[in-house]
């Protein structure tokens, strides 16, 4: 642990050991100012392109033109609290934290003779508008996403729960980075043991840094094995997403630099639910709902299933016969899917690289022109292409990226085991797959509950789209601590929490 350095009452101690740190003269970005404050001496550091001049400009005027007999005794009290302006001010008595803030953006103020220094956050970080976000895109609805700054972030979401009892607590993660992540709770509905394990988890990083933001996180305060592709947390854009799954009682972390918000403990169930069922009614999200679900589960299924009865034609009955290749083309079927498979993601990667202008020509060259040449010329039969394009589709039905590259990746591995061992290969590999999903937690949390173990009014829940003034519980696997969602002044609400919280359990 580093030892903590004490603000020196020599203020030429302290510029000096700041200055060697700092690399003033070296570095173009640090600003060093010297002046005086009545007769005194005062230093002022902070960092080029991450502070407001307005703001420091007005702090300049207003300690400057003090009279020197107005600050010949406690100078530094009377400069704190009569001349700054500032509403954001704080004192310090070591110079670790006080590096820290000044490399988060706010300015240091030295003066001579005190053991304490000025800490103004004057931040102006550099920021894009909150704009429509890319993946979890609606018809209708708000088109404000979140951006790379925390401070707009939780901001967003505070609009939407004014609730005192919205937490944000600052945990710093890196030994060099100090990267701001906000652990995102509700105090009296979160489950305490849940927040005090995400902050344990947090705290206990040792990393330099992380500069690959809410990734790097994710993969440091997940337990289990790292070579499971199930996503254990949910990324959302969206503050409206956030603010549902906190009064749920989940716990949300806002990372600095990041626009993506991790969402935690989440099951299976919530990678395949989009916020566009809930700005439908309630017939029409549930068609939604299902229509993703079985997109999804085809995405698994379909390719290895067809390639499976492609490769032992007597296993399907004479109705069914038609399903068969008419023409297999010149390679063997199994591994035109995995060619297929290369070939998918090889253009999905080419479009995330090339500019947007491109990416729609480079789309329709890959899907359109690859396929159908490979076909023409005998390479692909057209059913090979035709239930990969069915899967690939599927795969994207879903808004979690991350769950979409799980189910690719359990095709593979199933249409691997198709090829070597036919049909009992296929059950085998389902078998595995599951015993994978069911046997992963996320914090704790079955990743297939309320299906296993199961829980009847849960998995209603997940299954259809229900009226919201019927959800009144919410989920008992979080074990929140208000247990339902209706307001505690209405009349007999009083212990009604924990016996309904009881009954779904």
């Amino acid at each position: 642990m580093q030892e903590q350095r004490k603000i020196d009452v020599d203020i030429d101690k302290n510029i000096n050991y700041l200055k060697d740190l700092l690399g003033v003269g070296e570095s173009y970005d640090i600003v060093f100012r010297e002046f005086k404050i009545g007769r005194r001496k005062a230093a002022t550091f902070s960092i080029n392109g991450m502070t407001n001049d307005i703001v420091l400009t007005n702090v300049y005027q207003a300690v400057m033109t003090c009279h020197p007999e107005e600050l010949s005794i406690n100078t530094l009290n009377k400069v704190f609290y009569q001349r700054l302006p500032h509403s954001q001010v704080k004192l310090l008595d070591n110079m670790n934290d006080s590096l820290v803030s000044m490399l988060s953006g706010e300015m240091l103020l030295f003066i001579e003779g005190e053991e304490q220094v000025i800490v103004i956050d004057a931040r102006a970080y550099p920021v894009r508008s909150p704009s429509e976000s890319n993946i979890e895109k609606v018809t209708r609805g708000s088109r404000d996403s979140f951006v790379e700054t925390i401070p707009f972030n939780t901001a967003l979401i505070r609009r939407r729960l004014r609730d005192a009892n919205l937490r944000f607590e600052i945990v710093k993660v890196g030994a060099r980075s100090k990267t701001d992540v906000a652990v995102c709770y509700i105090k009296d509905i979160t489950n305490s043991g849940l927040v005090d394990t995400v902050k344990e988890r947090l705290n206990g990083i040792s990393i330099d840094g992380v500069p690959m933001a809410e990734k790097a996180i994710e993969e440091f305060i997940t337990r289990g094995s790292k070579w499971n592709p199930l996503p254990k947390v949910r990324y959302t854009e969206r503050p409206d997403v956030a603010a549902v799954h906190l009064l749920e009682g989940h716990v949300c972390l806002v990372v600095d630099t990041s626009p993506d918000i991790i969402i935690l403990p989440t099951t299976f169930w919530h990678h395949v639910q989009h916020v566009e069922e809930f700005r439908q009614n309630m017939t029409a999200g549930t068609f939604l709902r299902m229509v993703r679900l079985g997109a999804v589960l085809l995405s698994l299924l379909l390719p290895p299933l067809w390639l499976a009865f492609a490769l032992q034609p007597r296993l399907l009955p004479e109705t069914l016969a038609f399903l068969g290749p008419r023409d297999p083309g010149v390679i063997p079927l199994g591994f035109q899917f995995l060619l297929a498979e290369f070939g998918v993601e090889m253009v999905r990667m080419a479009t995330v690289h090339v500019p947007s202008a491109q990416s729609t020509a480079l789309g329709f060259i890959g899907a359109f022109m690859l396929g159908e040449f490979a076909s023409r010329v005998g390479l692909f039969g057209n059913e090979a292409i035709f239930y990969i394009a069915v899967a690939t589709v599927g795969t994207f039905a879903t808004p979690s990226v991350e769950l979409a590259m799980a189910v690719r990746l359990f095709r593979i591995l199933l249409l691997v085991l198709v090829i070597i061992f036919k049909l009992p290969g296929l059950l085998g590999g389902l078998l595995f797959v599951l015993l994978v999903t069911a046997l992963t937690k996320s914090f704790g949390v079955p990743y297939l509950w309320p299906a296993m173990p199961f829980n009847y009014k849960a998995m209603k829940d997940v299954l259809f789209r229900l009226p919201l003034p019927n959800k009144l519980l919410r989920p008992a696997v979080l074990k929140p601590r208000d247990s339902d969602r209706l307001e505690d002044n209405r009349p007999g609400r009083q212990g009604s929490g924990k016996r309904q919280n009881k009954d779904e359990e």
